[in-house]
C-alpha cells in the first residue's frame, strides 16, 4: 500500500530553516556524499515528516532547483512501491523517471525520482 513518507524542502541554511518551522523533532541528519547535501528528517506530530535538503555545492542534485526557484517545496515522497514494481507504477501514472535508483544515505535505501506532467517532483523510497 502506497503512503506519503515525507515532504521535501530545499533550503539555503538547514538550521535556520528548521528553526523557522514550528513543531519539528529531529529524527536523523546526514551529509550525503551522493547528493552532495546536508539532509535532515524531522518528525511533525504523530505521523508527518519533513525533509530539509541543503545543497553543499553546484554538483548537488538540488543546487539548480534552489538557484532557480529559491527555498521551499521540492518534492513529495512515497513509500510502498517496491523496486520490482516501480517501472509499471511510473508508466501507469504517466510519471517520467529522472534519476535513480540511487542510494539515499538518510534512509539507507534506494530511491527513484520522477516528475509529473505538471513538472512536480515525486520521490519513491524503494
Amino acid at each position: 500500500m502506497i503512503r506519503v513518507h515525507h515532504i521535501g524542502y530545499v533550503v539555503r541554511d538547514l538550521d535556520a530553516y528548521a528553526a523557522s518551522l514550528p513543531g519539528l523533532a529531529l529524527e536523523k541528519e546526514v551529509v550525503d556524499p551522493v547528493q552532495n547535501a546536508r539532509i535532515a528528517l524531522y518528525q511533525v506530530g504523530d505521523a508527518s515528516r519533513i525533509e530539509l535538503i541543503q545543497p553543499l555545492g553546484e554538483s548537488a542534485f538540488t543546487w539548480a532547483h534552489l538557484d532557480r526557484a529559491g527555498e521551499g517545496l521540492h518534492h513529495i515522497c512515497y513509500e510502498g512501491v517496491g523496486a520490482d514494481a516501480i517501472d509499471d507504477y511510473l508508466r501507469q501514472h504517466r510519471l517520467m523517471r529522472v534519476r535513480g535508483p540511487v542510494h539515499a544515505v538518510l534512509f539507507d535505501r534506494d530511491v527513484v525520482f520522477a516528475v509529473t506532467r505538471q513538472r512536480a517532483i515525486v520521490e519513491f523510497i524503494l
